[in-house]
């Protein structure tokens, strides 16, 4: 204890003397404990603020596939105390009890819009996860009556055992029943698993459409064993380019190249290109998907004058172990011949991949591409590729042109109509049995009747109700003036049978030809509705799967299903829920 002189003085000498506290430091220190506070003295939010901020939180997790204990992290919870000291970190069952809140009045939410939809398209695709347990996810597909198309996950949820067609028809006749749907839905795209196409056509609600995507996998990937021996020699030879040493040498090779074809530039921008130059590995090749083949045979192709420059450098190396390499590269290098042979089968197979990606987008109506571009594919076999010059590129165009001609000999009617209804394809002279155009034409005019006929039902009824308020009266005056160049025409449907085709271009967008005319064709677009709401492909169910990668990985098999199909059911359908605006109670 200090004995008090009238002054401060003795103290701060003390202070500074005995404890190396001098009025610097201790105005420091002031200044931290007014920044970061004792953790008593702060005070959590109100129960308001408090759940605006875990709301915040939980779409986070959600939007962003994290795990669930996350939220325990102290690294995650130094972040968010960094911003913001008051708010208190949920726990993992707290976030866990909240996402399944989310999820069930999510469902209502979706169930409720789907009460307006008269006709729905469901893709289904299965997948293994890491822990090997099966999944199917099944996606919903419709157009609103401004032709706006949408999507909507409906389930991703283990498969029971013993994984057979009968579990799998007992699973999805639950699933419509729970989502009331069952009288809605008139296609189920699918791959051609044994099961898959066993329960579709058994079950009894919609009609199944085989994925055109995978349907041309089948056709290809099956010839593409007859060039077993090439592919597999390939796939040698970009293992071994894909280690790291080899990767570093191959980019020093396109380097050299670079520098070698710019040899007349000037030297400093010639150092900004290189900089710049975006330097090429090789593709690995994956057994289940046949375009990576195509992916990994243009890259070879691409890289090739780099990958003959590494093996001249690795010859002229006089090291034992250098010379190893140069032997194993050399044993691996495509021949002249195996050359020819993976450009022509390049060029073979560019067409189908176009044909995928066109049939694979959600961004347009893809039933109506299906025939045309099956048949366009048919005829470039046939006709532009008669001049293939290696016997194995010549084998496989004859298997792949015999294989597609078999898979699509009988029609599929649904994509039949989903053409009739793209204006670029509504004659169908892409098929060759005008009988069979005729049939498609007759069921769609008798359908077309029975639409109409329920139209005038449906405006008989509504003109007796005299309960139309003030707004709605100016609304309908609004647009009857705007679209009164576009009246209903008297018989739609042959008038829209008798329009020039429009032409076909990848950017046109038969949404917005429908959407511009509908007022002329006011039974028609409904029908054009029902059947451009089917997709070509089940790619939607398949795109499902690359966010549960994330969400399953190794390190989180122990996951439980219900918690991953409710984190699926609210990041996927983010756009027609509100993953951010359910109060805890």
């Amino acid at each position: 204890m200090l004995t008090w002189c009238g002054s401060l003085s003795s103290l701060a000498t003390h202070l500074s003397g005995a404890h190396g506290i001098t009025k610097e430091i201790a105005m420091k220190h002031d200044e931290e404990e007014l920044k970061n506070p004792p953790e008593s003295s702060i005070k959590p939010y109100k129960n308001s603020k408090q759940e605006s901020l875990t709301q915040n939180v939980i779409g986070f997790v959600i939007g962003t596939v994290q795990p669930l204990n996350v939220v325990e992290d102290p690294d995650f919870i130094k972040m968010i105390n960094g911003f913001d000291k008051r708010y208190k970190v949920p726990c993992t069952k707290t976030i866990k009890n909240r996402i399944s809140k989310t999820f069930e009045i999510g469902k209502v939410t979706l169930k409720n819009q789907l009460v307006q939809v008269k006709h729905i398209s469901l893709t289904l695709d299965a997948w293994s996860s890491p822990a090997h347990l099966p999944y199917l996810g099944v996606t919903a597909h419709w157009i609103t009556s401004d032709f706006e198309p949408n999507e909507v996950l409906l389930s991703m949820e283990e498969l029971p055992y013993p994984h057979g067609a009968t579990e799998i028809q007992e699973h999805l006749i639950d699933l419509f029943y729970e989502w009331e749907i069952e009288s809605k839905i008139i296609a189920l795209v699918t791959d051609n698993g044994s099961n898959v196409k066993k329960t579709c056509n058994e079950i009894g609600i919609g009609e199944r459409i085989p994925c055109a995507a995978h349907t041309l996998q089948l056709s290809i990937g099956k010839e593409l064993d007859k060039i077993r021996q090439l592919v597999d020699k390939c796939k040698h030879l970009i293992t071994f380019l894909a280690g790291d040493k080899k990767k570093q040498q191959l980019k020093e090779a396109q380097m050299y190249l670079h520098r070698q074809q710019e040899v007349l530039q000037d030297n400093n921008e010639l150092e900004k290109e290189v900089e710049n130059l975006i330097y090429l590995d090789v593709i690995k090749v994956n057994n289940t998907r046949w375009n990576s083949t195509l992916y990994a045979f243009q890259r070879l192709i691409i890289l090739k004058p780099a990958i003959a420059m590494l093996k001249a450098s690795l010859i002229n190396n006089v090291s034992s172990n250098i010379h190893k390499e140069s032997e194993k590269l050399e044993e691996l290098y495509p021949t002249i011949h195996e050359w020819k042979v993976i450009k022509e089968i390049v060029e073979l197979l560019n067409p189908f991949e176009a044909a995928t990606r066109l049939l694979s987008s959600v961004k347009y109506p893809t039933i109506g591409f299906t025939y045309p571009c099956i048949c366009n594919l048919r005829e470039r076999l046939e006709i532009d590729f008669t001049s293939l010059k290696t016997s194995d590129a010549k084998y496989c165009r004859n298997a792949i042109l015999e294989d597609l001609t078999s898979r699509w000999n009988i029609s599929q009617e649904l994509c039949l109509k989903g053409s009739f209804f793209d204006p670029r394809f509504k004659s169908l002279d892409f098929i060759n049995s005008q009988e069979e155009c005729d049939d498609i034409f007759s069921q769609l005019r008798e359908e077309f009747m029975i639409f109409k006929q329920n139209k005038q039902i449906d405006i008989s009824t509504t003109s007796a109700d005299k309960d139309t308020d003030d707004l709605m009266t100016e609304m309908s005056s609004f647009w009857k003036k705007k679209n009164a160049k576009a009246a209903p025409i008297k018989d739609e449907f042959q008038h829209y049978f008798d329009l020039v085709e429009l032409p076909v271009l990848e950017e046109y967008d038969p949404y917005l030809w429908w959407s511009t005319n509908k007022n002329q064709y006011p039974v028609l677009y409904k029908l054009a509705m029902k059947y451009l709401s089917i997709p070509a492909t089940s790619v939607p169910s398949e795109r499902l799967f690359s966010d549960a990668k994330n969400l399953i990985t190794p390190l989180r098999t122990r996951l439980s299903s219900s918690v991953i199909n409710q984190l699926m059911f609210l990041k996927r359908n983010r756009e027609y829920i509100d993953i951010y605006g359910v109060e805890d109670v």
